[in-house]
């Protein structure tokens, strides 16, 4: 889950096939990026920021007019994000709109315009969003340990002192009221996605806080911010019978999505029937790595760091412990939930580390600073730290990553896949791996 800009990292992936995309389902996304330099670069990331497993993160090749046009599926109105490098353009759209960027690569950061459907609210919010993105950079939440009634006190002020600035923004800008509220919405979940690790005091803490009235879960509106889903998720993870005391809607079908690796619900349970066909079919696009070209990477194992040039991470992986099955967990350092995870998995790559079991991080979009900082506190894992951006946003594409961390296995003969792999925190993870050994 992390800031809003680290969401909306959550960057790059093949597509589905255009065929199963109906227009009702869909959004059309087109643009112009004029500027670029000589060595500019030509390629961006549309995200479709949808918490379901088979949501897109599309690697869009620019022509030689700095054109670009795609089809991205898209299920109920939500924002979502255009990736150019590190410069990110939200916009919110609803299925059968189309959306138009104009933008100038030529400053920093981009400079951009929106058309299309909800031209002036994505004209607002968008550019909204990029300007105040530095406010949630300076958030500081107690340890995660904390009684809730504290955490929870501190997790409001942080949230009020955030909403100061945006209020101030609002009115120094004539914002809306349509555009101020999903600033709010915003501002609110993406405070809670830095507290996704939070433990408490007593086993009923961590509910107490996800479900406090501050985030008003069971409001439909929330869901125009792509943010809030996230959120659901780690609600879901930690009390999966919230479900079933949740009524029949969207809020129900979003909690299904986030949780829909441990649990498959009947069609009938869905209000949205076409969501569910989408989130559960057998239909899924395929890992191609074709377009990932070399690059350098930075290695971290056994206590020393190694640095590859002209290295694709896949290949090196094969390579280097061919025959061998992989546990990959492909994660990011600004991404608190990847950090817990790996912090806390210890055990269970203890039990494996006498056996040929590898567990591989390929550490994307990352401050090499901070991944240095972390990496000597997790064992018996290997590291691969991509440094080059665009191989961040290819393989990001590649694997049609939808959020940090995302937990794939490769087996012996070097295939991947990420079909029934548990994550860290799923008990199933252990006979998982039992049964990779064969």
């Amino acid at each position: 889950m992390s800031i809003l800009r680290n969401l909306l990292l959550l960057s790059a992936v093949i597509s589905l096939n255009a065929g199963a995309v109906s227009m009702t389902d869909s959004i059309t996304v087109t643009g112009r990026f004029s500027g670029i330099a000589d060595d500019g670069r030509r390629s961006l990331i549309i995200n479709e920021c949808d918490i379901c497993e088979k949501s897109v993160r599309r690697f869009v090749e620019l022509d030689s007019s700095g054109c670009f046009s795609e089809k991205i599926p898209l299920s109920y109105g939500h924002t979502f994000t255009i990736a150019y490098g590190r410069n990110f353009i939200e916009c919110y759209a609803e299925p059968g709109d189309s959306v138009h960027i104009e933008a100038d690569a030529s400053v920093t950061p981009v400079g951009f315009h929106v058309s299309g459907d909800h031209a002036g609210l994505n004209e607002e919010f968008s550019h909204a969003a990029q300007n105040l993105n530095k406010i949630y950079f300076d958030v500081s939440l107690p340890n995660p340990k904390t009684p809730v009634s504290g955490y929870l006190q501190a997790f409001k002020n942080e949230v009020a002192a955030k909403q100061a600035i945006i209020d101030s923004y609002v009115a120094d800008n004539d914002v809306s009221a349509e555009a101020a509220e999903m600033l709010r919405m915003m501002n609110v979940f993406s405070i809670a996605n830095q507290a996704i690790d939070y433990i408490g005091e007593e086993d009923t803490d961590a509910r107490t806080l996800f479900t406090d009235s501050i985030f008003d879960i069971y409001n439909e509106d929330n869901a125009r911010v792509m943010i809030f889903p996230y959120h659901l998720s780690a609600l879901c993870r930690r009390s999966p019978d919230i479900i079933g005391r949740t009524p029949k809607g969207l809020i129900r079908d979003l909690m299904y999505a986030a949780i829909s690796e441990d649990t498959v619900p009947l069609r009938s349970d869905f209000a949205d029937t076409a969501y569910y066909d989408r989130i559960y079919g057998k239909t899924r696009a395929e890992i191609d790595l074709t377009k990932v070209g070399r690059g350098s990477i930075i290695v971290y194992r056994s206590g020393k760091t190694e640095s590859f040039d002209g290295a694709k991470p896949l290949d090196w992986l094969r390579s280097e412990y061919g025959g061998r099955p992989v546990y990959l967990d492909i994660s990011a350092t600004w991404c608190g939930p990847c950090r817990a995870s790996l912090s806390e998995s210890e055990d269970i790559r203890q039990k494996f580390k006498d056996t040929d079991m590898v567990f591989a991080v390929l550490w994307l979009k990352s401050d090499r600073d901070s991944w240095a900082q972390f990496v000597p506190t997790v064992n018996n894992a290997v590291h691969i730290f991509v440094e080059n951006d665009e191989m961040s946003d290819a393989l990001m594409a590649a694997f049609n990553l939808q959020g940090f961390p995302t937990c794939y296995f490769m087996d012996r003969k070097g295939e991947i896949t990420a079909d029934g792999v548990p994550r860290f925190h799923n008990p199933e993870l252990y006979d998982f791996l039992k049964a990779g050994l064969r």
